[in-house]
């Protein structure tokens, strides 16, 4: 039976050890877990140091019996979260349950208050109670001492009695005594103690009064109040302060001098009663308050009287006149709250067995206000330029046993914005806020104080804020780039340049004008960025007389410079062309020699006393001649001829090119060339008038015998004429002139001459006649070298047709063969000439 439980127990065990084994295996796999105990951290909450450098200590733990490779993250971050260093600090590899010390050096500490934290990364372990990944610390890095005096007016003298309590008047007197109050200012977050001297003179009386152990906490302000001893005197008394002690490195007002006035001295004996009927109303209600005086002295008291609520003046007499034995009665309401109301005498002198001043606390039930977090309103919405509006809020919460409703009040120079009212019940929070419209530009002081008109407000409830304005952003408006055209009609881009500074808000309206009215057809919300940015327009086509564009800003108050501009719709356009004339000079220019081609310029719509060079240019691009274009002379259409050296061809392709108003018109034309005459020769052929000679006189002798022959035998008969009889040719070499009837080109042809003769400039044939009937040339004769002779052929003369222009109707002469392309002068349409209105 035992034998079977250990059998049963040594199997179990067995089992066991086959479930634990895959688990230790595993957990071998994973590696160990890393974890900093976070009792080792070296820094505190809300620890303060001095350098920018922090350096500490902590301990990294390997919790679970295996080795573990970490890395140590040390990051600075504002209390907003934004990272101001990050550092990775290499930790070499932890054995098993190894507890490592580990220095770490915080680096870039901001003045002020920021996070540190220690974050492990890699093999690291699950958070504990005592061990976590990640720790942080809040530290606050303390700006080194700075201690200063405050200005030459903070140093103030208090007219005193004899026993030490004031006089209420706000000027030094013979008899008086003196307190001095001057401010000490620490701009550090170290904590100042050291010492003043004040040095007095008063008409040879000299005193030198000690403030000793003086401490002014860090970020803080401290009044120092000294009383001498001396007496004053009428006339001048001369003080210097200076400060003693470790005044730091920083710069600073350490000593201050200057004088007061001392006038001269019985005195009204005024006695205040200030009364309220606080015990009969609450919180929130009207709080009635009477101050009755009454002049128990020998003189009258003329002055004024003033009260205040925490420095607020609730009651001013200006010009207040008690007569010795006699009282005044003034009454006052305020909303009610816990206060507390001071009462005292202004620009008069009182005796010293005055009560004055009269204070009254209030004390009841009421709101309290505290702030929630910072002390300080919040600024939004900078950078800020002249115009723009500030906003600035603050958390406070209500501490007191009722419910009250507060506000926040800005103020700069005479400007006063007053928040909204906020309702916070008992124990709540809330968020007062309110906003001005900066009116000037460069540093500015922006004053702020919390109001309640039914709690009391505890703490910082006001303030003053530098903050600094720029100058307006101004807005450059122009309309560019305006052109029109059939198709699109008028378009054009609107440039607006925004100053420097913050993206802005903007309306953008374009239109047009026409006769007194403007009609705005778009109108657009802009967020403009600084610079220049362009947008474009396409009207259509419209009847205008101008382009306008105006702007207006959204939400901000724009700079000077104009809101609206205009410009004018672009003309038509000055439409240039060039011509070549149907004639050059000659008509038909021989290949080689000077010939003139006439040109005509033309231009239509506005008239520009534009010029360029025009080119003539050959068939194959070589230029022939270059000139500038004459002047126009007021005219719209001007002719010149340029000589060129005729190119070959019978055919010559020539191309007018004129570069005028930065564009290049052209037009092209060919003519008929001539072809060269070769002129007969002058000179006698005396050979062959000798063999002529030689060959007649035998042809003769041969006539003669065989006539002879025949008449002998038959007298009686007649001889028959023969059929062949040879003429002697005559050759002369005289020739005479005659005129082309079409051109009047004067013409040299044989005087023998009958038949048609050619021009060689217009090409036109006319038919001349010999003045006698002379025998038929020589073949090989030709006359001069200007005229073509050719035999008579009935020919009409080419001539001219006339067209009508189908655009404007103006009438165009041009050659009856001609079925090319037409320009009309008058309105530059361009037609085929079949196209043309045919005129008789």
């Amino acid at each position: 039976m035992e034998g079977d439980i250990g059998a049963a127990r040594r199997l179990s065990s067995v089992l066991v050890i086959l479930l634990v084994l895959p688990l230790f295996s595993s957990v071998q796999a994973e590696g160990g877990s890393a974890l900093i105990e976070e009792a080792s951290f070296g820094i505190v909450d809300y620890a303060t140091v001095e350098s920018a450098n922090l350096s500490t200590t902590l301990e990294v733990h390997e919790l679970t019996g295996l080795s573990a490779n970490i890395t140590l993250l040390l990051k600075v971050e504002s209390l907003e979260g934004a990272l101001l260093s990050n550092e990775t600090q290499n930790v070499s590899e932890l054995s098993a349950f190894e507890e490592r010390n580990l220095s770490v050096t915080f680096t870039d500490l901001p003045y002020g208050y920021s996070k540190v934290s220690a974050e492990l990364l890699g093999e690291v372990g699950m958070n504990t109670s005592t061990h976590l990944s990640t720790i942080t610390r809040t530290v606050q890095r303390l700006r080194p001492l700075s201690i200063s005096l405050g200005g030459l007016g903070s140093v103030v003298a208090e007219p005193l009695n004899q026993d030490g309590s004031s006089t209420t008047n706000l000027s030094l007197h013979d008899g008086d005594y003196l307190r001095v109050e001057f401010p000490l200012i620490n701009n550090g977050d170290i904590n100042w103690t050291g010492g003043a001297v004040v040095e007095l003179d008063n008409n040879g009386q000299h005193e030198q009064v000690l403030a000793q152990n003086v401490i002014v906490e860090a970020s803080s302000s401290h009044v120092v109040v000294v009383e001498p001893t001396l007496q004053l005197t009428e006339g001048v008394i001369d003080w210097w302060i200076n400060l003693t002690g470790d005044l730091g490195d920083e710069s600073g007002t350490h000593a201050l001098n200057g004088s007061w006035a001392v006038g001269p001295p019985p005195l009204p004996v005024l006695e205040g009663v200030l009364t309220s009927d606080s015990d009969a109303v609450e919180a929130g209600e009207t709080l009635t308050f009477h101050l009755q005086v009454w002049n128990n002295g020998t003189v009258a008291y003329n002055g004024g009287l003033s009260c205040f609520e925490d420095e607020l003046v609730v009651l001013n007499v200006s010009a207040a006149s008690i007569a010795p034995g006699t009282s005044l009665n003034w009454t006052f309401e305020r909303s009610a709250k816990p206060m507390m109301v001071e009462c005292e005498t202004l620009d008069g002198r009182v005796a010293p067995g005055s009560n004055f001043p009269v204070v009254l606390d209030i004390a009841m039930p009421s709101a309290v206000f505290e702030s929630a977090g910072s002390t300080t309103p919040t600024l939004s919405g900078g950078p800020w330029h002249k115009g723009d509006t500030v906003a600035a809020n603050l958390l406070l919460r209500n501490t007191g046993a009722l419910d009250g409703r507060v506000r926040l009040v800005l103020a700069m120079e005479s400007t006063i914005a007053q928040g909204a009212w906020v309702e916070l019940s008992e124990g709540s929070a809330g968020e007062v806020a309110s906003s001005m419209q900066l009116l000037s530009d460069g540093l500015q002081t922006l004053s702020w104080s919390l109001e309640s008109d039914n709690g009391l407000v505890v703490g910082a409830d006001e303030g003053d804020l530098d903050i600094a304005i720029r100058v307006q952003q101004s807005i450059g408006l122009s309309i560019t780039d305006v052109n029109s055209s059939t198709n699109d009609g008028v378009q054009f881009d609107v440039e607006l340049t925004l100053d420097e500074g913050s993206e802005r808000n903007v309306r953008l309206q374009v239109g047009y004008e026409t006769g007194d009215s403007t009609v705005f057809l778009q109108e657009n919300d802009l967020l403009l960025q600084q610079g220049i940015q362009q947008f474009s327009f396409s009207f259509g086509d419209v009847e205008a007389d101008s382009l306008v564009a105006q702007i207006s800003p959204v939400g901000w108050l724009i700079g000077p410079g104009p809101l609206a501009t205009s410009a004018s719709l672009p003309d038509d356009p000055t439409v240039f062309w060039v011509e070549f004339d149907e004639k050059t000079n000659p008509i038909r220019p021989v290949q080689g020699e000077a010939a003139e081609v006439n040109l005509i310029l033309r231009q239509s719509g506005p008239f520009l006393d534009s010029r360029g060079d025009v080119w003539i240019v050959d068939s194959y691009g070589s230029s022939l001649a270059k000139v500038n274009s004459p002047a126009w002379g007021g005219q719209s259409e001007v002719t010149f001829s340029m000589e060129i050296i005729w190119p070959k061809g019978s055919n010559v392709a020539l191309q007018a090119l004129w570069h005028v108003n930065g564009d290049v018109v052209n037009d092209e034309t060919s003519y008929v060339s001539g072809e060269p005459v070769v002129e007969a020769s002058n000179e006698w052929p005396l050979a062959a008038i000798v063999w002529g000679l030689m060959l007649g006189g035998g042809i003769s002798l041969v006539l003669r015998l065989r006539a002879r022959k025949q008449l002998e035998p038959g007298a009686e008969k007649k001889a028959k004429p023969s059929k062949s009889t040879l003429s002697t040719p005559t050759s002369s070499d005289e020739k005479r002139e005659v005129s082309c009837p079409e051109c009047d080109r004067r013409l040299r042809v044989p005087v023998s001459y009958s038949g048609k003769v050619g021009c060689p400039d217009c090409s036109f044939k006319f038919a001349v006649e010999a003045p006698v009937a002379p025998s038929a040339p020589p073949e090989d004769e030709v006359g001069d070298d200007d005229v073509e002779l050719h035999e008579p052929v009935e020919e009409k003369p080419p001539a001219k047709i006339e067209v009508g222009c189908p655009e404007c109707g103006q009438t165009l002469r041009i050659p009856s063969s001609y079925d090319g392309s037409v320009r009309c002068p008058a309105c530059t349409q361009v037609f085929k000439s079949h196209e043309g209105i045919h005129q008789a």
